[in-house]
């Protein structure tokens, strides 16, 4: 049996930093490896939700990809991928997954949608995989282009995800013009959510739990920080009906605690 202590802040200090080669709706083609931080959680041969590696045992990701049916132990991680037919990145097992306590969820949204899955083994970080940053509250992306990126459903009702990691740019919406639709009013936090579209750009089915992310003049624009989780919406890239996303930054603290709790033990031997 081998056991680690995991740092954040150590994993944290080699962030951000976008590849060499430089479920979206009216997105573009990533090049390969871009952003080294993306990951897919599958069950089976499905895309079930995207994630985001934050340290190297840990992975970011929504509340409700872990619910409904669905525990931890029925995901596997797909590292480094690009292509979803190039067999070449790295398959993981999630050792533990916790939401947050106070997750609650009904029809329509999902309050507190965040979790941390824990990985079986470390990873090795490289050119094709490394940690996005976390963003603290005093960190202002309104007026910021945001990417959101991921292997989701190309178009409302389409039947399979893309092949290819795809990405758009979208601008974080005013609440207040988020809530303009009566099942956002009732249903957005504006505490703890926020709601990001462009004009014909949006996530979709298969998105979910996937980063929104973006540069900031602390670092110069060179290291990206993960901004949010795609959460849910009403269909996908519908006008009045913009993605809504959890605020990473009203979290940190509690994600500290998931990936600091102390020493991670696993059956399996650590490169």
């Amino acid at each position: 049996m081998v056991c680690m202590y995991v740092s954040l802040h150590r994993n944290q200090l080699e962030c951000g930093i976008a590849g060499n080669n430089r479920r979206i709706v009216g997105g573009t083609t990533v090049q390969p490896h871009e952003y080294p931080w993306l990951v897919s959680l599958m069950l089976g041969p499905k895309l079930h939700c995207g994630g985001a590696i934050i340290t190297d045992i840990h992975i970011l990701t929504a509340g409700h990809c872990i619910t409904f049916g669905v525990h931890y132990r029925d995901l596997t991680v797909y590292v480094g991928m690009h292509d979803r037919l190039d067999t070449s990145y790295t398959t993981m097992h999630v050792a533990n997954g916790i939401k947050h306590p106070q997750f609650t969820s009904n029809a329509v949204r999902d309050i507190n949608d965040i979790a941390v899955l824990t990985l079986d083994k470390k990873l090795r970080f490289s050119d094709n995989v490394r940690p996005i940053c976390l963003p603290d509250e005093t960190m202002d992306f309104k007026n910021l282009p945001l990417t959101v990126a991921g292997w989701g459903k190309t178009r409302q009702g389409a039947l399979t995800s893309s092949r290819y990691l795809l990405e758009t740019k979208v601008q974080i919406v005013n609440s207040e013009k988020c809530r303009k639709s009566a099942i956002y009013k009732d249903n957005l936090v504006p505490d703890t959510m926020m709601c990001a579209y462009s004009l014909g750009k949006d996530a979709c089915q298969g998105d979910s739990g996937g980063p929104l992310f973006s540069t900031h003049r602390r670092t110069h624009n060179k290291r990206w920080y993960q901004v949010g989780i795609v959460s849910w919406g009403i269909d996908c890239a519908m006008p009045d009906y913009p993605g809504v996303y959890t605020i990473v930054s009203k979290y940190v603290n509690w994600i500290k605690q998931q990936t600091q709790q102390g020493t991670f033990c696993s059956e399996t031997n650590v490169s």
